[in-house]
Formats: C-alpha cells, sequence, structure tokens
C-alpha cells in the first residue's frame, strides 16, 4: 500500500484479498467513518429501511463486489451488516453535482464537482487492480469499495451526476446503483462503445448523468440515463455541461420548486462560462481555469449540509489528474494537488 499524506492507496489481487488488505490497513477508522457517515444521515434517511435492505442489497449485486465486501468486513473486524449499511444508505438519498468536458487543443478534459454530504469524510483515491480486470483509480471515501468518479488504465474516464427518474429497472434485467454501475464499468469497459453496451445489458436502480471520456480518443459523450433507457449526448461546440436535469429528452420532474431552479441555474452558468473560455482572446490555462469555473459562486455547493465535497480536473488523454485531497467547499478551499498516472508511461 503506497499512499500521499495517508489519502492514496493502492491494491491489489483477488476481490476479497483487496478487501481483506484495505480492512486490516484502515483498521478502526472504517468503523469511524461509517459511523460518523450515518450518524449524519439519520434525519434524512429511512432507517428501519436501512437496516433491514442493507444486507439483502448487498446479497444482490455482482459476486466480485460481495467478495470484496466481505474480505474488507473481515480485514476490519466488522459485521457484513454494517458494512453494507454504509454502502446502502446511498439509496436513500438524492444529491446535486456538477460537470463538465472542454476541448482545448484537441484534448478532451473534464471538470467536476461532488456535492454529498459529511465532506470531511471525502477526498481519497484508491488504486485497485483486481485480478482478470483493467486496473482503476475511485476518487471516494476511505475504504469505499465504489466511487462515484474514476478512471482506468485504458484512459476511460466515467464520474456521474444524480438524476430524478420516473421509470424503473426493466423485469427481470440485472440492474445496479450509479456508483456500483460506474466501478463496475471501470473494471470491464475499455472505450465508449463498451460503456454503452453495459448500458444497454445493465440497467440502473435510479437515475444518473453519466460523464464518459475516451482519453485515447479523446472522445467524449454524457449518457442521460433513466432506470431502463438511455439517451447520448456528444460533445458539440467544444463543451457539455451537467447537472441533475435531462438536456436529451423531455425532463418530467422540472418544476419551479428550489432543486430545479438550482440545477438550472448551474447548468446556464456553467455554459456562460465555459463559452468565455472558448472565445476569450487570451490562451486557456488549464488546469486553472476550469479549477476557476468549479469555484464560481453560483456552481460551487455551500450550504450547511449539501457542499462541494470533493472536486476533480482532469486530462485522460495526457494521464493530468488534479483532485481535491481534503478541504471544502472543495473547488474554492479544497488541496488541489496533482495525481501521478500510476501505470506505465503513455505516449500522446
Amino acid at each position: 500500500m503506497n499512499n500521499i499524506h495517508g489519502r492514496i492507496l493502492r491494491f491489489a489481487g483477488t476481490p476479497y484479498e483487496i478487501g481483506f488488505a484495505a480492512g486490516r490497513a484502515l483498521g478502526a477508522k472504517i468503523e469511524e467513518t461509517i459511523h460518523h457517515y450515518i450518524a449524519s444521515l439519520e434525519n434524512s434517511s429511512d432507517m428501519e429501511r436501512l437496516h433491514a435492505g442493507a444486507l439483502p442489497w448487498l446479497r444482490g449485486l455482482p459476486q466480485r463486489f460481495q467478495e470484496e465486501c466481505e474480505g474488507l468486513a473481515e480485514g476490519a473486524n466488522l459485521s457484513l451488516q454494517r458494512l453494507a449499511e454504509w454502502s446502502y444508505i446511498e439509496e436513500c438519498e438524492a444529491k446535486q453535482c456538477s460537470g463538465a468536458v472542454y476541448l482545448s487543443e484537441n484534448r478532451v478534459w473534464v471538470a467536476r464537482n461532488n456535492d454529498t454530504y459529511v465532506p470531511e469524510l471525502w477526498g481519497y483515491a484508491t488504486i485497485r487492480a483486481v485480478n482478470g480486470r483493467i486496473p482503476t483509480i475511485g476518487f471516494s471515501m476511505q475504504g469505499d469499495v465504489f466511487a462515484p468518479t474514476g478512471i482506468n488504465r485504458e484512459r476511460l474516464w466515467l464520474h456521474y451526476n444524480f438524476l430524478p427518474v420516473w421509470d424503473k429497472p426493466a423485469p427481470g434485467k440485472p440492474h445496479v446503483p450509479g456508483y456500483v454501475f460506474l466501478t463496475e464499468a471501470l473494471e470491464l469497459c475499455r472505450n465508449l462503445n463498451d460503456v454503452e453496451a453495459f448500458l444497454n445489458t445493465t440497467d440502473r436502480d435510479g437515475g444518473m448523468l453519466l460523464f464518459a471520456v475516451d482519453g485515447k480518443t479523446n472522445e467524449a459523450v454524457l449518457f442521460d440515463c433513466m432506470c431502463s433507457k438511455h439517451y447520448r449526448r456528444k460533445l458539440t461546440d467544444g463543451w457539455l455541461v451537467g447537472t441533475n436535469h435531462y438536456c436529451a429528452c423531455k425532463d418530467e420532474t422540472l418544476t419551479d420548486d428550489e432543486s430545479s431552479v438550482s440545477t438550472v441555474d448551474r447548468f446556464r452558468r456553467m455554459e456562460d462560462l465555459l463559452q468565455a473560455l472558448s472565445v476569450a482572446r487570451t490562451p486557456v490555462n488549464l488546469p486553472a481555469d476550469l479549477i476557476h469555473i468549479l469555484a464560481d459562486d453560483r456552481i460551487e455547493r455551500r450550504e450547511r449540509q449539501l457542499v462541494t465535497a470533493y472536486a476533480n480536473v482532469a486530462c485522460p488523454n495526457t494521464g493530468e489528474i488534479w483532485y481535491t485531497f481534503g478541504g471544502y467547499p472543495a473547488a474554492s478551499q479544497g488541496h488541489w494537488q496533482r495525481l501521478e498516472w500510476p501505470w506505465a508511461a503513455w505516449r500522446t
């Protein structure tokens, strides 16, 4: 296990071996994180549903994730029930995020704010090499099996934002939460076609706006995903923006309430700033210009509970990854550092 300031972890082996090694390395920190996270969400979550549904939910996940969770629980001397609750509570919470992809000098960059709860627990990176799968980097909480943001050795970048839905998974078809889908996709997919094929075979438990960038080809797509359908948005005018509403189909959830106003306002503000960046006469300064956009007063979230907990700016083509290793609100006050590409050198 390698670490920088205690926030970068590296594991390799079978899923169980990876989980067990993480549990042994982190020990009581895992229980502290789980207790703090769940306690902070008790007032907004259905705790009866959480306790009853967590373990059956875990047993319905792909075997690879069950094995890592079993190893993590044993290594950290935790009950599997408690560990399952940590991941399952995500099913009970809606979050709001902002993101964009931007084309500069024929290379695609991605910028991402993850707006979530308990921001002090985020800002960690885990580099995994699961036997027989593509090695990945996941950005999440310390010791977390799943991640809402990541990149793999094939230069495939994925992250997702929450989207509301009005449909359900197709009967009899495999379906998983967005964070499970993303973690699995990073380990199995090498390009955008692979990602779309995976979307076709695996439904989601809820909606997600999936950002996908292939650094090998500098292709970028946003998938507006319902539970059983998805719509594809291609890069146009040199950028793509996504927040928490659908753009590729009619959004039946948009109203005049606060959450709808927020997602539309953040979307328009980010579009305006990217357009201004695109037509500016001065040379683009990356990643600083994208960090500045993420830290904008109308994009970064600074409420008491829902806060921009971590932020990323990356160029998958060059392997350049900037990340906030702690500190929040992350875009403006986070500890931005560059994460060195952990695998063999890449020729662009």
